[in-house]
């Protein structure tokens, strides 16, 4: 089936490209949804199928395509508006939508990939459809950030190939000679334990890039910062979701064994290490899509202290993983909005939002509450389970470290957004020519109301399905 669903994104994304139609474009964004949905329904009808030979309907992708299944409208949604109020030429529209449509496909891939070469081959097909979706102001700044995610993330994917081919070699000196994930699981305990270190160390180092943490979390942090409001909605949410997957997959091996303990080590040293350049790097931030942007990098630092801790945090990081997703998207899907209002992205072109855009406004407080983890914020309920979940293996210096940050940071997005909201008027705005959608908000009140319910009421489906995805390590 999903090779049907990658035949069909391709020939949609060819089309859009090819054709340069706004209105044809339109109409295959439209068909797109409905088949991104579609493969989300067979997905969950199909639980723990394997299909196309290298690919699998298992918990963790069903969820998180599920995730994706929700976005994609809402993306293609605004992205519609992005393209109508900053790019008028239909063939860099047609590029656009194309790029889109490729970069859900890969992000799809990549979530059922049950081949760790076939998951490594999606997660670097991402990197390209990102880069061009970056470029896509066509400005100095932006090629600048563009060209830089691109080297940065290939020199990490390539740093995560080198810890497959080490996987490989270990693999084949136990016996499977198989990259399937089952596999390696199975046999993990046969493998020289010294190889496995490394080749999770190069993986984890590798992927950081898309998960937005420690080491390589500068090149995701400057694209975010200058890619369309769209694009990074889903930067910081179904990618970030998609270098969740690629690390978690090779815990899930290496957890199979002794060296579990030194890798929940590492974990907790990348987790405490990336809240804190987080905390830091947000006192010197100038731009409201950075401050998202760290913002991500923090609350991905939280899931590795959750992968840490074990035990119950495994259901916490997944749960967290998930609600972080609709909040972080809702909050870029408002910027948009702000963004175009004040025709600027920087801090200090901001002010007096409650005054001219209630509604917006509203949006952006709600958001705050949501992304720092406040009641009735879905992600309080996430983040609660992870510290109790450290609190009860005796991690108590880790989280009190912790916390001491996450305050930091709170502090910090919170001086940034009520200036937003409260500060005078900037100079430069006129009101009178202003163009307010009021329609703009509903997508961030309804992403951040599912944040809310699933966080507090989740429904049995999403309980079994993320119970289910770490089966393998309780």
């Amino acid at each position: 089936m999903l090779v049907y669903y990658f035949i069909l994104a391709i020939a949609i994304s060819g089309t859009m490209m090819l054709f340069k139609n706004r209105i044809l474009n339109i109409g295959l964004a439209c068909l797109f949804i409905l088949v991104q949905i579609a493969i989300s329904v067979v997905a969950v009808s199909h639980h723990e199928v394997i299909d196309s030979v290298y690919f699998k309907f298992d918990s963790l992708g069903i969820l998180l395509t599920i995730v994706l299944a929700f976005l994609t409208p809402v993306t293609f949604y605004h992205s519609y508006l992005y393209l109508k109020r900053y790019t008028p030429l239909a063939g860099r529209q047609s590029i656009y939508w194309g790029a889109l449509v490729m970069l859900i496909a890969a992000m799809t891939g990549a979530y059922f990939a049950e081949n760790v070469a076939l998951l490594w081959v999606c997660i670097e097909a991402t990197t390209l459809f990102v880069t061009i979706l970056v470029f896509h102001s066509r400005s100095k700044t932006s090629l600048e950030a563009s060209w830089k995610y691109l080297f940065i993330s290939s020199i990490g994917v390539a740093i995560a190939f080198m810890g497959i081919l080490f996987l490989t070699a270990i693999s084949v000196e136990s016996g499977p000679k198989s990259l399937s994930l089952a596999d390696l699981i199975s046999n993990s305990q046969t493998m020289n334990p010294i190889w496995l270190k490394i080749a999770f160390i190069l993986v984890l180092a590798g992927f950081s890039i898309k998960l937005s943490i420690f080491p390589l979390f500068a090149a995701a942090i400057d694209a975010k910062t200058l890619a369309p409001s769209p694009v990074n909605a889903l930067m910081s949410s179904a990618l970030v979701n998609v270098g969740f997957v690629g690390i978690f997959r090779f815990y899930c091996i290496i957890a199979q064994t002794e060296a579990v303990g030194w890798a929940q080590n590492v974990l907790m040293i990348t987790g405490i290490i990336s809240i804190f350049l987080a905390a830091i790097q947000l006192f010197k931030v100038k731009r409201f899509t950075r401050m998202y942007a760290f913002s991500t990098m923090e609350h991905m630092g939280i899931v590795c202290l959750a992968l840490f801790a074990g035990g119950p945090g495994y259901y916490a990081a997944i749960l967290h993983v998930v609600l972080h997703a609709f909040v972080k998207s809702g909050l870029f899907y408002q910027l948009g909005q702000s963004n175009y209002i004040f025709r600027s992205i920087w801090i200090k072109d901001s002010g007096a939002y409650f005054k001219i855009n209630p509604m917006g406004a509203l949006v952006v407080l709600t958001g705050f509450f949501s992304i720092t983890a406040i009641p009735p914020s879905g992600l309080f309920v996430s983040e609660f389970l992870i510290f109790k979940a450290l609190f009860l293996k005796n991690h108590i210096m880790v989280a009190v470290l912790a916390l001491i940050f996450l305050t930091v940071i709170m502090f910090e997005i919170g001086r940034f957004v009520f200036h937003l909201l409260y500060d005078e008027k900037p100079a430069h705005l006129d009101e009178n020519n202003l163009q307010i959608n009021r329609y703009e908000t509903i997508s961030q009140f309804l992403l951040f109301g599912f944040a809310i319910y699933l966080g507090y009421n989740p429904p049995g489906f999403l309980i079994e399905l993320m119970n289910s995805a770490i089966a393998i390590l309780n």
